[in-house]
C-alpha cells in the first residue's frame, strides 16, 4: 500500500459503494470544496457527512506566502479570454477557429481539427451529480469554450460519455490521438468495467475493453492512457491498491506490468512509465526492454512521479517521513525534479511555515502537473494552521489571515529540471491541468471547472494570465480522488 492515500485538501480517497453512490466525506479534508463553514467554524466529517464545528481561533495575521491574487472562481469571463486567434511563437498553427483544416497541427492554440474544421479543444472530467450524502459520478466531455469564432463564453452543458443511463462513470482518459476517451463504468447490476468511446460521438457506440473482475481489480485507479497505445492503472483488491496492469486501447487481454506500485506516468514516447513503490521510491518499467528497476537518485520515500513528456525530466513528491494529523495522517510533501541520467535532485516547491505566538501556519505540496510543452509546471500548495493548543485545521479563508487552504502555483522549468520563481496563480483552487499547446490552464475552484488563457512568456500572475477565466457553471466537479479527477485536455 502506497503513501498515495495521504489525506490532503480535496484529495480524500472516498470509498465507493457498489451502487456507485459516494459518501460525502471520510475526513475533514474531503469537505474543503464546500467553502467557508462560517465565523469560528470549521468543516469536520461526522458519520460520513460534512458538519460545521467550532474551531480553535487562529492568529489574525500571517505573512502572505504569495501575491494575493483574488479567488479565480469569481471572475467574469473577459470577451477576449477564449480567443484562440493569437498565433504561437513557432509551428504551423495558423488556422483560426472554424477555418478549414486537414490536421490539428495547422489549427491555432486551443483548437483541434474536427470534421475538417478547427474547433475548440475538449476537456473530460468527472461530474458529481446530487447533493449531501447521496451523490453519483458521471464522466463527461465538454468544449473548453462555446464553439464559434469570436465567442468567449463557457458552454452551458457537458455531455455524458457513457451510454449506460442507469449506471455511474468516472476517471475519463484520452487516447494519444485525441479521438477517444476511456472511462470506468459501474452498471445497475454493479458490474464495473472499462469502456472506450469515440469523440465526437457521431454514430459510433462505446466499446467495452475489459471488466474489473477480468482485470483482477475492483476499480481502475490512477489510470493513464495518452501518450501510450496502452491504458495502465493500479489494481485494487481487499482494500489495498498496488501493482500496475495494462491493456491495449483497442482491447484485448489484461497484462501485469508490475507486481507492486501505483501512479504510472508515461514517458513521452509511450513505451515506458515511471511509478512509485512503497519503500522503494521511484521505479521505471520499460516496454521496450522489459526492465523494471529503481530510478537511482530520488530517495526511497519519493512518490507520485510525473513525466515531462518533452524531455522526460521527472517531478515528484517527497515528505521524507514528515507527517501531520490533519483529520488523519497527512504526508507533508515537497516537490522535487530529477533529470534522466542525472544524479542531482532539485527542490522545486518547498514546504513553508510561519510561526506566531498562537501557533503556526504551514503548507505542503500536492496535485503537481507538467505542461505538455515542457516549459511550465503547476501544483497546489495546501495551507493549514497548527495552534499551540488544539487540533490542526486546514486554512479556509476565514482563518490564517485570510489565506485559503488550496492555492494553485505555476513555475517555469528548464531541461535540467531547474524551476523559475513561484507564481501564485489562483486561490481556493485545485487540480491544475495545462492544455496540450500550453496556452490554457484548467483547474477546479468552488467545485466548478475554470479555464484560464495564458501568456506563456509571462513572468508574474498579471502577465501570465491573458484575460479573466472562463467559469463553467453547468455542473459540480468531483475532486475527492485527487489526481484521478484532474481535468484532462484533448491531446493535439
Amino acid at each position: 500500500m502506497t503513501k498515495r492515500n495521504v489525506v490532503i485538501a480535496l484529495m480524500g480517497a472516498l470509498a465507493m459503494v457498489a451502487t456507485g453512490c459516494s459518501k460525502e466525506c471520510e475526513t475533514a479534508a474531503d469537505c474543503s470544496d464546500k467553502g467557508s463553514a462560517g465565523a469560528g467554524k470549521q468543516w469536520t466529517c461526522s458519520a460520513n457527512a460534512c458538519v460545521a464545528s467550532d474551531v480553535t481561533t487562529p492568529p489574525t495575521e500571517t505573512p502572505d506566502a504569495g501575491t494575493g491574487t483574488p479567488d479565480a472562481g469569481t471572475g467574469t469571463p473577459d470577451a477576449g479570454s477564449g480567443d484562440a486567434g493569437t498565433p504561437p511563437p513557432a509551428g504551423d498553427m495558423t488556422i483560426a477557429e472554424d477555418g478549414d483544416c486537414s490536421t490539428t497541427a495547422s489549427c491555432m492554440a486551443g483548437l483541434y481539427c474536427e470534421a475538417q474544421k478547427c474547433k475548440p479543444l475538449h476537456l473530460v472530467v468527472t461530474e458529481r451529480v446530487g447533493s449531501g450524502g447521496s451523490t453519483t459520478d458521471r464522466a463527461v466531455v465538454v468544449y473548453y469554450k462555446t464553439p464559434g469564432a469570436g465567442t468567449a463564453t463557457p458552454p452551458s452543458a457537458a455531455t455524458t460519455l457513457s451510454q449506460d443511463t442507469s449506471g455511474t462513470s468516472r476517471f475519463p482518459r484520452w487516447n494519444r490521438e485525441g479521438t477517444a476517451v476511456a472511462f470506468e463504468n459501474t452498471g445497475a447490476d454493479s458490474t464495473v468495467a472499462l469502456w472506450s468511446r469515440p469523440v465526437p460521438f457521431g454514430t459510433a457506440s462505446q466499446t467495452q475493453l475489459t471488466t474489473a473482475a477480468a482485470a483482477g481489480t475492483s476499480e481502475f485507479r490512477y489510470m493513464e492512457w495518452a501518450p501510450s497505445k496502452n491504458i495502465a492503472w493500479a489494481k485494487t483488491a481487499g482494500g489495498s491498491t498496488t501493482g500496475i496492469s495494462y491493456i491495449e486501447g483497442t482491447g484485448g487481454t489484461v497484462q501485469a506490468a508490475t507486481a507492486n506500485g501505483v501512479f504510472p506516468s508515461w514517458a513521452g514516447d509511450g513505451n515506458s512509465f515511471a511509478y512509485s513503490a512503497n519503500g522503494q521510491g521511484l521505479k521505471n518499467r520499460s516496454f521496450t526492454t522489459g526492465a523494471d528497476g529503481v530510478i537511482t537518485g530520488p530517495s526511497a520515500t519519493a512518490e507520485q512521479p510525473m513525466h515531462n513528456q518533452k524531455n522526460d525530466v521527472l517531478i515528484y513528491l517527497d515528505a521524507k517521513g514528515e507527517t501531520e494529523n490533519i483529520g488523519g495522517t497527512t504526508y507533508l510533501t515537497g516537490l522535487y525534479s530529477f533529470a534522466p541520467g542525472g544524479t542531482e535532485k532539485k527542490l522545486v516547491g518547498a514546504r513553508t511555515e510561519s510561526t506566531e505566538a498562537a501557533g503556526e501556519v504551514k503548507s505542503f505540496i500536492a496535485n503537481h502537473t507538467f505542461s505538455p510543452t515542457g516549459t511550465h509546471l503547476a501544483y497546489v500548495r495546501v495551507y493549514y494552521y497548527k495552534p499551540t493548543v488544539g487540533s490542526v485545521v486546514l486554512c479556509n479563508g476565514s482563518n490564517c489571515g485570510g489565506r485559503q487552504g488550496n492555492v494553485v502555483f505555476v513555475h517555469t522549468i528548464d531541461d535540467t529540471g531547474t524551476a523559475g520563481a513561484e507564481i501564485e496563480f489562483a486561490n481556493e483552487a485545485t487540480l491544475p491541468s495545462f492544455s496540450p499547446d500550453g496556452y490554457f490552464l484548467a483547474y477546479v475552484s468552488g467545485s466548478r471547472l475554470q479555464v484560464q488563457k495564458l501568456n506563456p512568456a509571462g513572468t508574474d500572475a498579471a502577465t501570465l494570465k491573458d484575460g479573466a477565466p472562463l467559469s463553467h457553471t453547468w455542473g459540480t466537479l468531483q475532486t475527492n480522488r485527487g489526481d484521478d479527477h484532474r481535468p484532462r485536455w484533448q491531446p493535439r
